[in-house]
This record gives C-alpha cells, structure tokens and sequence, in this order.
C-alpha cells in the first residue's frame, strides 16, 4: 500500500518498458517522421537525413522579408538546402549581396552569386540558387578574403524557443559558422535565423545535448509566427579542434587550409586522436531508391546532396554517353573563368562538344565529343571523329593547357 492506494504488481511475462533514449538523432527522427507522416514533406524526399523542405517554406521566407533585419541587411549567407531557396531568391531579388556555401565543403568555403549584367529576371533568380546556378553564378571567397554578414541564415531540422539548433548531424553548419568566426564575417549584430515548419519548434530541448561548437539561433520564422528565442548558449568562437578528426580535414580541404594559418600563429590546433567526429552516420529511416523521371525543372541540392529530379536524369544520360565518348580536359582555368567565358571561346573556334563537365572552380573542365553510332548496314565504316582538329583549334586558348585523352 502506498498513500492509501494499492499498488499492483507486474504481469508476470510483461516486457520491461525501456524509455527511449533521449539524443539529437531521436529528436531528428521525430521531426522527419511527422513531417512525412503528415504531408508537410515536399522535394526533395524522403525528408530523413536532410535538412527537411516544408509546405509554406515561401511563405516562411517572405515573413522572415517583412523582418527589418532583413530589410536592413546588405549581406546575406543562406545555407544552399532546397526549404532556403525561397530566401535566397529574395536575397537576389532584393540586390542584396548573396553568400552561399559550398555544399559539404569539399571543395571550398563559400560563393558569392554574381547574376550577368542586364535585367535579371524571377527565371534567372531561381536558376542562379539551384545547384548548377550555384557553381555557374558562384564568385569563390576564401578564408583570407573580407566579407562582412549583416545575417547569416541556417537550415534546421529542430529548433527551440531558447536557441537551441538540430541540424542533420554531419557538422557542415557548425563548421560553416566556425570559418564564418575566423574570418570576422560575424558581428556581435549580426543575426542568425532559420526558416522551419512550426511543428519542427520544441518549447525546449535538452541543453545537456549541446556543446560549445553548436550555434544557437537569434530568430525563428515560421509561416505563421516570428519567434525572437532566449538563446541560452554562447556562440562558437572558431573552430573548435579538438572537436575535428583527421578525416574532415582530409575530406574539407578548407579546414586544413585554415589549421595551417592557426599554426603558423602559434595556436594549438591538436585533433582529436579517435574520429567519433559530430559527422553522424544517419540513424533514421534509409533512403528510398530513386525513380527516374523526365522532369526537367530545376530544383537546388542541399548540403547534403539533394540530388535534383532533373539532374538525376541528366546525369544519368552524361554517363551513358561519355562512355560512347572521347573527351578533352582543359586544366587550370582561372577561379574567375565563367562557363559562359569558355562557351564563348569554343563557339568562335568552332569547336562544339556535345556534353560539358563544368568544374571551373576547382579549375578544369571536361568536353565530350561522341563517337559516332554506326547506321544499320554501315557496319564499322561511320567517320570518326578528328580530335586532331579539335586539338589544334584548342591549342591557342588561354584557359590552360589540354589534356586529351582517347
């Protein structure tokens, strides 16, 4: 008997009630669950292990426009996830100047969108915030360049009223703002905001499951509600390394450029010895496979590589034709060659290849030039292609030098 009341003893053969054990990932599961569940989830899906695109993410970003810090703001860094596409759309069509980063980090740090002279319309703004618009548009700023950020806006997949932030487990924002530090690109003014669907905001989370790398928020938007939060924890003021493995700088050449500064100024910048880096292996729900479509609208990728319905396809078709192909690599052009600059080149040397691998900032691209498909009845007799000629047309360009290969 306990306070006048019995109590009842356990069924004998009844399971133990193990209580869920309370983690990022346990908030993040449930957050990606509701929203697939609910049909709140758009493109690109499944939602599980990304950073969640929501019904009313436009209208969350035209709320978070209303905001006079975003009015005020002249300089912007927006996340590149598909549920920020609509605030980088207004970023450009507000002439604000648009910072953007490279998504993993894996080839390096940010871009600025530069859109080409003219009257950009509301086609070019959402090509210019795609994935492909990204690069093509996209101006590199590194480490050891200026940029000043009057807002910095983040993706998440779980925020709270007091400032806590859940991203998709691999890092990539909390690196991005540790950078961001180092570079002074943040102000003790600057905000920092996230657009979320009002079911992925807790009243509270956890604060022992965050640590001193995690950046807080200042600014929640929804698309029915403007949250300012209490943000209960201190900004990150760098990278913190004992936080990073060997690994992420081997896979994210930015922070091995940015470790070899700190050394040279004498910090201690000692890794971690054992890689259990916050680069989390998703725990959720595993991806489904991708059905092909004949879609061709252009969507954008996040940062964790939401690869397009569009692009799926096109990708596809490149890799089937480069096998019937030959190709020219042009290497070492220069980080301020636009795709457009080359196009130019070859148009007037005559030289048209029928798929182009644009990797310009990480200095190369390829040409494919297909291997002509014998008709019916022609057997092996079809022209070859004369790469000769390509190659002397190629010769003078000063995009650097070719590499050809059969």
């Amino acid at each position: 008997m306990q306070n006048g009341e019995e109590i009842a003893a356990p069924a004998e053969n009844t399971p133990a009630v193990v209580p869920e054990e309370v983690t990022k990932q346990s908030f993040r599961i449930k957050v990606w669950r509701h929203l697939e569940n609910n049909a709140l989830a758009m493109f690109p899906r499944p939602v599980y292990n990304r950073i969640p695109n929501f019904k009313g993410a436009p209208e969350a970003a035209a709320r978070l426009a209303e905001l006079d810090v975003f009015k005020n703001a002249n300089t912007v860094k927006v996340n590149p996830d598909k549920p920020q596409e609509p605030v980088r759309v207004i970023c450009l069509e507000q002439q604000k100047t648009l910072y953007v980063p490279v998504p993993r980090l894996q080839t390096g740090f940010l871009n600025r969108i530069v859109l080409p002279e003219g009257e950009p319309g509301p086609a070019t703004y959402r090509k210019a915030v795609s994935r492909n618009g990204m690069e093509v548009f996209g101006q590199p700023i590194g480490i050891e360049d200026t940029v000043t950020l009057d807002l910095v806006v983040m993706g998440s997949v779980a925020v709270s009223k007091e400032g806590y932030r859940i991203g998709k487990g691999r890092g990539y924002g909390d690196l991005e703002f540790g950078l961001m530090m180092h570079m002074k690109a943040i102000k003790p003014n600057t905000l920092v905001a996230t657009t979320v669907h009002d079911c992925q905001v807790f009243d509270t989370l956890p604060a022992q499951l965050f640590g001193p790398h995690d950046v807080p928020i200042d600014l929640i938007v929804t698309p029915t509600q403007v949250i300012e939060t209490q943000r209960m924890s201190q900004r990150p003021a760098g990278i913190l390394w004992q936080l990073v493995s060997n690994r992420r700088l081997q896979i994210m050449p930015i922070l091995g450029q940015l470790r070899d500064i700190e050394m040279l100024a004498g910090r201690a910048c000692s890794l971690k010895e054992v890689d259990t880096d916050v680069e989390e292996r998703a725990q959720g729900r595993p991806r489904r496979p991708r059905r092909r479509t004949r879609s061709n609208k252009s969507h954008s990728e996040g940062e964790g590589g939401n690869t397009t319905e569009g692009e799926e396809v096109k990708a596809g078709r490149a890799r089937r034709a480069a096998r019937r192909s030959n190709f020219v690599m042009i290497s070492n052009i220069s980080p301020t060659t636009r795709v457009r600059d080359l196009k130019q080149a070859l148009s007037e040397r005559g030289v048209k290849p029928q798929i182009m691998v644009w990797k310009g900032f990480r200095g190369f691209c390829y040409l494919h030039f297909f291997k002509p498909v014998p008709q019916k009845g022609e057997g092996d007799s079809a022209p070859a292609i004369n790469m000769d000629s390509v190659l002397n047309a190629l010769a003078e360009m000063s995009l650097g030098p070719l590499s050809p290969r059969p």
